[in-house]
């Protein structure tokens, strides 16, 4: 393969893309913020692929870089929840105990300011003493 129209199916997508969100290269250059159409054209001849700048500047532009390097629509599918209803059961009441802990551990720390305080009271009453 060759280095010019190494990534031909990525250039053909985003052709399209910018073809339907801006009509022109030199408009969607406009809303990036590029000088000039030049910026793109490695790209729309799939000289180049999409790095992560390029890939800033036309996500904010409302482009579907997803799409155009991979071929797939919207951004990537999360996998589905396990379907085990035990797991979620679980799950809950791990957290209800992390936080029954965390609320028990609270306490304690309120208990040992109360009881340091009454430390700091008695020595305080000791060291004065004639």
């Amino acid at each position: 393969m060759s280095i010019s129209g190494a990534y031909t199916d990525e250039a053909k997508r985003l052709r399209a893309e910018i073809k339907k969100k801006f009509k022109t290269q030199v408009a969607l250059c406009q809303a990036i913020g590029a000088k000039d159409a030049s910026y793109i054209t490695a790209y729309v001849t799939g000289k180049n692929r999409i790095g992560n700048i390029l890939r800033e500047k036309l996500e904010a532009v409302g482009i579907d870089v997803n799409y155009i390097l991979y071929g797939k629509k919207g951004a990537p599918e999360l996998p589905s929840p396990p379907p085990d209803q035990t797991l979620t059961v679980m799950l809950t009441q791990c957290t209800e105990k992390i936080q029954q802990l965390q609320n028990a551990a609270i306490d304690m720390n309120k208990q040992l300011l109360e009881l340091n305080k009454l430390l700091d009271t008695i020595k305080k009453r000791v060291l004065t003493q004639p």
